[in-house]
């Protein structure tokens, strides 16, 4: 079997894609790692059931935000992956902290997993979270995970596209089977995770006895919490800081109140749409990061591997409402084209999930069809995905939002916000009372 790493990006087109600072720090990590290579195979090679001995593949890398990605090939052909956490990004992301809490709640979630699921999943072998003297490839070596590999391909790969730009099938017909599947298999994920529940929301710890219990938020170290309502609020005051942040076109005042009347309207929107009766939880686990690339199917589009699930942990119901926004329609058509393909993969979608879920369901009743379909899911896990994402932006995010709120006209909207700003109003005293009562429902259709 060729190794998995062979359908990897290519590693020079990749990083020449990157900004140089961020290149930079890829490529000081593999500089780093490189003198080691032949220690990192003696450890694994210590680990295998049979002392097999193997050989890292060495040009053939890949990375994400926090970990740079080896694979290790034994002479049986079996794979393992081993994952080096990265340097800090800034003064906020990627830090030492950041990474191992990522990393415990990473090992942690696969364990709940593995013992409470049959989605295919990763084996951690190995891990050590923090560089330290008791690290087994040294003490000045990073944080890292060793892992089994996963074999398959994304839907992707298989000719299908999730993206919502174009027909997802291409104008193959003979590829709906494999959608269809695609669309079942993530239902059965959703169901499946919508079992494992805890009193409090955050990400996972895991005790000295194996237990798993919940901690603080894996991203940032915030919570855990008790409420539905207080994770809203402090996700909503983080748009609200993200709006304050330089974005692209740099400091333009216009643009950066635009961003953050967003800001305000996201707030506005979801507060009303949080049930009472869900409030104190169970909270459901997610996988927090489940797109196409974290997935692997085979020809039929059956999955056979989920991976990365340092982003895991629990949530509340609204936010659990939408697993990948690749399987969610845009309620409203904001004249960006494909929507009625779009809206056929959230229908058939919606469809397997109705056929998958029989139990449980939240303490409010709705199903999990239910909260897929409702713009309290829209709005707490499909839009919170782009508020962070493109950064509270005027013309997709804050349009939906606008829209869901059952409004009339935006930007005379935003210039009755701008003009109370100017007047020395703040916060959501500044917007209409239209703008901070529930609004009227809106179909997906």
């Amino acid at each position: 079997m060729p190794p998995i790493s062979n359908a990897w990006p290519d590693v020079e087109a990749s990083l020449n894609a990157l900004e140089p600072e961020y290149a930079d720090r890829i490529t000081s990590m593999v500089a780093f790692l490189k003198p080691h290579f032949k220690a990192i195979e003696s450890y694994a090679t210590s680990l295998h059931p049979a002392k097999f001995p193997c050989r890292i593949i060495t040009d053939h890398y890949t990375w994400g935000q926090s970990f740079a990605v080896f694979e290790l090939v034994f002479v049986d052909g079996v794979s393992w992956i081993i994952r080096f956490g990265m340097r800090p990004m800034d003064v906020y992301f990627n830090t030492a902290e950041q990474l191992e809490r990522k990393i415990l709640n990473e090992v942690a979630a696969l364990r709940l997993v593995r013992e409470r699921t049959t989605i295919p999943v990763p084996y951690v072998i190995a891990f050590h979270p923090i560089t330290s003297p008791s690290n087994p490839l040294g003490p000045e070596f990073p944080a890292f995970v060793l892992m089994t590999a996963m074999n398959g391909a994304t839907i992707e790969e298989r000719g299908i596209s999730t993206s919502g730009e174009g027909d997802p099938l291409q104008g193959d017909e003979s590829k709906r089977p494999i959608l269809l599947q695609y669309l079942r298999d993530i239902a059965d994920i959703h169901v499946q995770l919508s079992r494992i529940t805890f009193d409090s929301i955050g990400s996972f710890v895991l005790g000295k006895d194996g237990r798993v219990s919940i901690g603080p938020g894996a991203d940032y170290g915030l919570g855990p919490f008790t409420s539905a309502r207080e994770y809203f609020q402090l996700q909503a005051d983080a748009y609200e800081k993200l709006a304050e942040v330089d974005a692209p076109e740099g400091n333009d005042p216009t643009s950066r109140l635009k961003r953050q009347f967003v800001a305000l309207l996201w707030r506005a929107a979801i507060m009303p749409l949080l049930d009472e009766r869900d409030d104190k939880g169970p909270f459901p686990m997610r996988h927090g990061d489940l797109h196409n690339e974290n997935i692997l199917v085979d020809e039929t589009g059956h999955i056979v591997g989920v991976l990365d699930w340092d982003c895991a942990g629990t949530v509340p119901w609204e936010a659990f409402a939408v697993p990948t926004f690749e399987v969610s329609g845009d309620f409203v058509d904001l004249g960006y084209g494909s929507r009625d393909e779009r809206l056929a993969v959230h229908d058939a979608f919606n469809a397997a999930l109705r056929e998958a879920q029989d139990a449980p369901i939240p303490p409010s009743g709705r199903t999990l069809a239910e909260l897929h379909n409702s713009n309290a899911g829209h709005v707490a896990a499909y839009l919170a995905y782009w508020m962070f994402s493109m950064a509270c932006d005027y013309d997709h995010t804050g349009r939906a939002l606008h829209t869901i709120m059952g409004l009339d006209d935006m930007d005379l909207a935003f210039q009755k916000y701008v003009d109370a700003r100017a007047r020395g109003r703040e916060g959501l005293s500044v917007l209409s009372p239209a703008l901070t009562s529930s609004a009227p429902a809106v179909s997906v259709h």
